[in-house]
């Protein structure tokens, strides 16, 4: 007989991994037990970041910004570059990978990922990871060819059933949203 709980124990799951380049750095946990494993940029002339911006979308660039070299790039404030990982990975069903800025990465450089969370379908997504980094701050950032600018978790999916009702029951707090629990 088996019994469905809230809780289970999942055993330890393999994370497969393809390089697309000799120069990726795989990535690692710092510690045993941490949540997270962090994520490298991979910037060489092969790989040159991806330049956003509002006015013209989307563009690769090829022109270096003054000091730019194939592995050091340059983002100026209220700029986003998208980095490339040169890793494409794969998940059991039913887990995907979450992507959050390392914190060095947010207080030391003032830089956050452009999407705030990225959200990763590793069960079905094949492509390369990529990674958009937006400099929040007032001076110019490097990113330098391997730096470590990101952090990954495997989380398990939930598969929901969408139900559109007419009605929601009633709670407590019934509507109240921002500030309506007091405090500051």
């Amino acid at each position: 007989m088996k019994i469905i709980t809230d809780c289970a124990i999942i055993d330890d799951m393999k994370l497969k991994i393809k390089r697309l380049s000799d120069k990726v750095r795989l990535p690692k946990y710092a510690h045993s037990g941490d949540a997270c494993f962090d994520l490298c940029v991979l910037v060489d002339s092969e790989h040159p970041p991806m330049y956003a911006s509002i006015s013209n979308g989307f563009t690769d660039i090829h022109d270096k910004q003054i000091g730019e070299t194939d592995e050091k790039i340059l983002i100026r404030p209220r700029e986003t570059r998208i980095f490339h990982t040169g890793l494409k990975f794969e998940t059991e069903p039913g887990y995907n990978m979450k992507i959050y800025v390392r914190s060095s990465t947010g207080i030391k450089k003032n830089l956050v990922l452009s999407n705030g969370t990225g959200v990763v379908d590793t069960a079905t997504y094949r492509g390369e990871v990529l990674i958009g980094l937006t400099n929040i701050g007032n001076v110019d950032e490097w990113i330098s060819n391997g730096e470590r600018v990101a952090q990954a978790e495997i989380v398990k999916t939930l598969d929901v059933e969408i139900d559109e009702v007419s009605e929601l029951s009633d709670t407590v707090r019934g509507e109240g949203g921002f500030g309506s629990t007091g405090g500051h």
